[in-house]
């Protein structure tokens, strides 16, 4: 079984406004809408879970109705990215029967541009890994500051690379890590890779792309309405 685990819990304070950035729309769509369909129309992905802030959840589900988004599940969030993940992991278990093998694709709900070859690419990773991400070599110098103000480092530029999702593994594993974690190391691993990382386990990075983009600034929505544009000019 293969599973989609979109995580939508964040409230996109950067972005402004009101409205949480996944249900901002692009060319008339939500942002998560566009990132759910991205997984719906991969031919290797069973089932679609988001876990989302609980105080949304009937606003996704509506939407999952209006945009014929079937086969979606939609359960609350956690406290933080990886108690969402775990409960998505609880909901695959629980109400689809998810044994230990399943994999998971763990995807920010603000990426809208996966692409299929990114997910395919995951999912075969995952035959000689524990757990891959997709990645692009850092393009701008990149440095090291503790206090936000002076350079302490300057890391060899083509060793650095941006981190994207999705973000896969297998739930077991996941599930047996995360009851070995200490309140202290959970804390401290803000995503699953450095979760595995932790615990010894190799993490295998997998091509991503410059386009898939988290929306986290106004000026992030400019650029992926102007991908969209430059999309559907070439239909």
């Amino acid at each position: 079984m293969v599973i989609a685990g979109i995580v939508a819990g964040g409230v996109g304070s950067r972005m402004g406004g009101k409205t949480p950035k996944q249900f901002m729309e692009l060319s008339g769509v939500p942002v998560i809408i566009r990132t759910v369909k991205s997984f719906l129309r991969s031919g290797s992905v069973d089932h679609v879970i988001v876990g989302i802030t609980p105080s949304w959840c009937d606003y996704m589900k509506e939407l999952c109705a209006k945009y014929d988004c079937r086969g979606v599940y939609v359960t609350p969030g956690g406290e933080d990215r990886n108690a969402t993940v775990e409960n998505i992991i609880g909901f695959a278990r629980n109400v689809l029967s998810a044994p230990d093998d399943t994999i998971i694709l763990t995807h920010d709900a603000v990426r809208p541009f996966v692409s299929e070859r990114m997910i395919d690419d995951s999912i075969e990773a995952l035959s000689s890994c524990e757990i891959c991400t997709a990645a692009v070599p850092a393009t701008d110098t990149m440095i090291v500051s503790a206090d936000g103000n002076t350079a302490d480092e300057f890391p060899l530029r083509s060793t650095m690379f941006n981190v994207q999702t999705p973000q896969s593994f297998r739930i077991g594993s996941f599930t047996d890590i995360m009851s070995r974690m200490t309140p202290e190391e959970r804390a401290a691993a803000t995503d699953v890779c450095r979760l595995y990382k932790s615990k010894g386990f190799e993490v295998r990075l997998v091509r991503g792309e410059t386009y898939n983009i988290k929306l986290t600034y106004p000026s992030d929505m400019i650029f992926a309405q102007a991908l969209i544009n430059a999309e559907n000019d070439s239909l």
